[in-house]
């Protein structure tokens, strides 16, 4: 019996091969020569958008010509199929059938999604089968009645608009097919489709036509009925299905098709919805984000599927921005790499990947997984994120933008241009620890997270969905901060070495904890007689200096090239962004530049703002340098700190600038214990002012001797007027001059008639002196300059009995001696109480004669000799006490009797 069987299987197989031969002899009879595709026609049971049609298409093309060539290089290898955008197929809303039921012409009835018409006389059932792992959806059908299966893949278009393409696994040549059409049932177990339903075997009480390859019902699907097919989610716009077919010479030929319009978008439902959460709760700190979208998905075979999401706008509360340090060790996907218009996965770099994805959709057999990655910043679009997922043979590529608001920090980020794809739902998970992107607000509180959906069918509305993000304790777990935030920043400041006198780098560094206020300027006061020398250093141009603020100069191109030129640099600046234990760390140049905001020079901070993939241009602070001078001690105010960068709040923690630059910062030459005045100042409003001791060693070392020389010219009679001339000069390496005193001698006395105008306080510091006050002039050589110092000497108005002599220097800084005017014994004296703890070579102190002379010889002064007493009192504590002789212009006896002995003449 079992034998019987079997032979009747054997000889039904032969005829079927034999019917399978007769057609294609009768094919080879056509002789044509051009591979071609004569007629490609559609059909579509209902254009309703998001419906459920059922769909008839069907293709005639050329056969093997007459040549019955061995290799039948005329035969088509590959169908395949590409539906119009938007046209979704979903083979796991249907029973699938096993590979091995389908082997066996075993495939339950409720798998039957369609039929095949193969040259117009055999009908086959096509049926949907369990995919490979590789594979998004698998149909077949056997061709012509024998036992060789024809294969059908289904997948996504991933290279362009995501649509659905069914590709033939490749053709057996024994066959050359030149016609099919194909009927897809939209919803298969319809009642409606019964009569068509391929039954399992020869099923009791069914009657079995015989056909080549089998027979059709009627049969019921014992599924409930589900939808396979939908339709576009888009009105008004053309459809356009397409054919292609590859013949087995290696020529592909395509035909198209204009697809049905859909209607009936007013039908259709849109409600997504988004949730956004961080991976901390706390404030100030570094962020990963879990973003979960979720799209429903009505399954009815009666009701038209929702419209698609073509775009959307996530949009995060002000607060919750970028981290500084998110890009730190981080390189970008470029375009290449992403693949984004083919068909492969994406191959973007380890280091680019910032975070993880999954992506569910109704077409695919379950969800995939892939990456977010950090896109190429793009001239006009520095930010962007790039999201793959990767599974049964799909490759997911999604682009999106990420707005910053340049004044905020708000992050926008879009997606436009979505897969018209049935996604159900798509989760995002960016890193978070020290590895995180964000950072949290700086305040305990609930924030908004608004998200705008644009839906692919023109009809609806733009759909809003709002979640929240908590924050509700401070960093690493402390009570949330209060309002205003703590300011306890540490400071720290001085020199790398404290010997008097030395050239050593200078540094000041400031830091502080999340949670506090941000830094917004930074004030430092040096102590007397620290000291910058100015010789040989240029300044930074102000072409340079614009270039760097207008914003045209890269960071990667003032790393490769600085604007200040080379000569103009004179330390370095390091800076700590960024919450959490990982800052970045970016580094820069500080150049010396002209006078600014009123002071005489500035400092120009540059720091190239330059992180992973991101040239953010260049973080320009401007510093005056305002010098006293009295005292020639050092201030710098610092311009506002920047607090953002092209959209990215800086967070500062830390700041460390350096004068590095050899020979150039000068300790004092004094040794008593000072301080560095520091002084910070928050974003909310708070003030910390440091003072750091310092002090320098080793002054007793220094030697102290130097030389001060006087002379008299015209005015030598009794009751002339001499002009007076000074000459002080010291030697290289020793201590400064901190005090000095001159006295006299008896009969040189101060002529009150020749007090002019006295020049006021108010005056003096408006540079507005009365030509009257003008009494001499002066000059100094100081080894910190390139040129000397020198200007007026005026009388100033003082607090003593006698206006003060004090020398206006004027020069590349101003320096301003004040010495007062009293009488000591009878004998006029005049001392600089203060002097600047500053290196001078010399110093030519010229004092008018004559009608501007101050001091009136009581007595002639040719052939006498007269001494002044000087006491110079260095930085160090040495005292020297000289009487230099009162050098005379007197000349030969002839001279000298012409002005006289001066007796008598007091």
């Amino acid at each position: 019996m079992a034998e019987r069987k079997n032979m009747s299987r054997f000889f039904a197989t032969l005829a079927a091969a034999i019917v399978a031969m007769a057609l294609t002899w009768g094919f080879a009879d056509r002789a044509l020569a051009v591979e071609e595709i004569s007629e490609f026609a559609t059909h579509v049971s209902t254009t309703q958008a998001g419906g459920h049609p059922d769909v008839d298409y069907s293709v005639t093309w050329s056969a093997r010509n007459s040549s019955n060539r061995p290799c039948n290089c005329e035969d088509a290898r590959v169908l395949d199929m590409h539906f119009p955008t938007g046209f979704i197929g979903d083979p796991h809303n249907v029973p699938a059938c096993r590979l091995t039921e389908f082997a066996l012409h075993a495939c339950p009835p409720e798998s039957q999604v369609g039929v095949v018409e193969i040259q117009g006389a055999v009908r086959e059932a096509m049926f949907n089968l369990v995919p490979h792992a590789d594979e998004a959806g698998l149909t077949g059908f056997y061709v012509l009645g024998a036992n060789t299966a024809l294969f059908v893949i289904l997948h996504a278009r991933t290279g362009s608009d995501y649509g659905l393409d069914a590709t033939t696994s490749p053709i057996y040549q024994f066959f050359p097919i030149t016609t099919t059409a194909v009927h897809l049932w939209g919803v298969p177990a319809d009642p409606s489709h019964d009569a068509n339903r391929f039954p399992v075997g020869t099923t009791e009480g069914i009657e079995c036509k015989p056909y080549p390859g089998g027979c059709f019902g009627p049969v019921q699907s014992s599924s409930p009925p589900a939808p396979y097919l939908q339709n576009p989610t888009t009105c008004g716009v053309p459809l356009t299905a397409s054919h292609s077919i590859e013949y087995y010479s290696g020529v592909v030929v395509e035909a198209d098709n204009a697809w049905p319009a859909t209607t009936g978008c007013d039908q259709l439902t849109f409600s997504p919805s988004l949730t956004a959460t961080p991976t901390t709760e706390a404030a100030d700190s570094m962020s990963g984000l879990d973003v979960t979208l979720t799209v429903p998905q009505t399954q009815s075979p009666t009701t038209p599927s929702p419209s698609e999401i073509r775009s959307a706008e996530m949009t995060l509360p002000e607060g919750f921005s970028l981290a500084p340090n998110a890009a730190n060790g981080k390189v970008a996907c470029a375009d290449d790499e992403l693949s984004f218009t083919t068909e492969e996965a994406a191959h973007c770099p380890e280091f680019a990947k910032i975070g993880t994805s999954t992506i569910d959709s109704s077409a695919l057999p379950g969800p995939i997984q892939g990456s977010v990655y950090i896109g190429q910043p793009l001239p006009g679009q520095t930010y962007r994120i790039f999201v793959t997922a990767d599974g049964f043979a799909t490759h997911v590529k999604l682009k999106g933008a990420v707005e910053l608001d340049p004044q905020t920090g708000r992050v926008v980020t879009t997606f436009s241009d979505l897969p018209q794809s049935p996604i159900q739902e798509v989760a995002l998970h960016f890193f978070g620890s020290e590895r995180g992107i964000f950072a949290t607000p700086k305040r305990c509180g609930s924030y908004p997270v608004v998200t705008r959906f644009t839906p692919w069918d023109q009809v609806l509305e733009d759909q809003v969905s709002t979640s929240s993000i908590s924050v509700i304790t401070g960093p690493d777990g402390t009570p949330c901060p209060p309002s205003p935030s703590p300011f306890h920043p540490a400071v720290n400041a001085g020199s790398a070495d404290n010997t008097a006198g030395a050239f050593a780098p200078f540094t000041v560094e400031a830091s502080r904890d999340d949670g506090d206020q941000e830094p917004t300027a930074l004030k430092v006061s040096t102590p007397p007689g620290f000291l910058a020398s100015l010789r040989g250093v240029a300044y930074c141009p102000e072409p340079a200096i614009s270039g760097l603020l207008s914003g045209a100069h890269s960071g990667r191109q003032e790393q490769a090239a600085p604007l200040c030129p080379a000569a103009s640099r004179i330390g370095f600046i390091k800076a700590g962004t960024g919450p959490g234990t990982r800052p970045l760390y970016v580094g820069g140049d500080v150049y010396l530049a002209g006078p600014y905001r009123g002071a005489p020079l500035s400092l120009l901070v540059v720091i190239p703002a330059v992180s992973g993939p991101y040239d953010l241009g260049n973080v320009v602070t401007r510093v005056a340098v305002f010098i006293d001078p009295a005292t020639a001690q050092i201030t710098t105010v610092s311009d506002p700190l920047p607090r953002i960068l092209d959209g990215v709040p800086l967070r500062t923690r830390y700041l460390q600038v350096g004068l590095d630059r050899p020979d150039f910062t000068l300790n004092p030459t004094r040794c008593d214990p000072f301080s560095i005045g520091t002084q910070l100042f928050g974003d909310e409003g708070a003030l910390t002012d440091f003072q750091t001791h310092f002090q320098v060693a080793n002054c007793s070392a220094m030697g102290y001797s130097p030389a001060l020389s006087l002379s008299l010219t015209g005015g030598l009679e009794a009751r002339g007027h001499p002009a007076i001339h000074a000459l002080f000069k010291a030697r290289p390496g020793d201590a400064n001059t901190q005090r000095v005193s001159v006295t006299l001698p008896n009969g040189e006395q101060l002529d009150n008639a020749h007090i002019g105008t006295i020049c006021r306080r108010a005056e003096f510091a408006a540079d507005q002196c009365p030509a009257s006050s003008l009494v001499g002039h002066a000059r100094v050589v100081t080894p910190l300059l390139d040129e000397p110092l020198e200007g007026s000497v005026y009388l100033r108005a003082s607090s003593h009995k006698l206006p003060d002599l004090v020398m206006d220097l004027e020069g590349q800084i101003e320096i301003e001696l004040a010495g007062r005017v009293d009488a000591v014994n009878g004998r006029l004296r005049t001392t600089f109480e203060s002097v600047p703890d500053a290196p001078v070579s010399s110093l030519k102190f010229d004092l008018l004669g004559g009608a501007k002379g101050l001091v009136v010889n009581s007595g002639g002064l040719c052939g006498r000799t007269k001494r002044a007493t000087v006491k110079m009192t260095g930085q160090n504590g040495d005292v020297l006490n000289v009487k230099p002789k009162l050098r005379t212009s007197c000349g030969s006896g002839a001279s000298r009797k012409r002005h006289g002995s001066g007796r008598g003449r007091g």
